[in-house]
């Protein structure tokens, strides 16, 4: 009997953590898609410089941040951060540097190594959006007290 609450109750918390990932995603997507329009505190319209939806995506977004932590990064350093391969970590690191994001160089004492960074437009793009991210999420969780903080940190 305690096997299937347990079970019932894993699946409750599944469902739930779904719709809050949910809910944050769409809100996040609302505000990069809509985020000229909405409004500040005191009524008057919101002023952000419009972020790329494609810098918001979880695979961008855990990438660049990955490359701003270590200020530079080889990929296979990288693949092992994230957990991808070589070749997912090459194709997005070419799709970024397209955009003018990420600046790739090869290793001066071995070519096959190759460096990633952030451009300056890709460390702007990184910071717009990790302010984003947390503006959500202090709207999601900001009127949590010390004590539920403390219980969703222990989980």
């Amino acid at each position: 009997m305690e096997n299937s609450r347990v079970a019932e109750d894993l699946k409750v918390c599944r469902e739930t953590m779904e719709e809050v990932m949910h809910l944050f995603a769409r809100r996040l997507y609302r505000a990069l898609v809509v985020g000229a329009g909405e409004e500040t505190a005191s009524g008057a319209p919101a002023e952000r410089k419009p972020i790329p939806l494609l810098a918001a995506g979880g695979g961008t977004y855990y990438f660049l941040r990955a490359v701003a932590e270590r200020g530079e990064a080889t990929v296979s350093e990288l693949a092992a951060d994230l957990g991808v391969t070589l070749a997912a970590v090459t194709a997005l690191a070419k799709k970024l540097a397209g955009v003018g994001w990420v600046i790739r160089r090869r290793d001066e004492r071995d070519r096959r190594v190759v460096w990633l960074g952030l451009s300056p437009e890709g460390k702007e793009v990184f910071r717009a959006v990790q302010a984003l991210r947390s503006e959500v999420f202090e709207r999601y969780f900001g009127g949590l007290d010390t004590e539920d903080i403390r219980t969703l940190i222990d989980i």
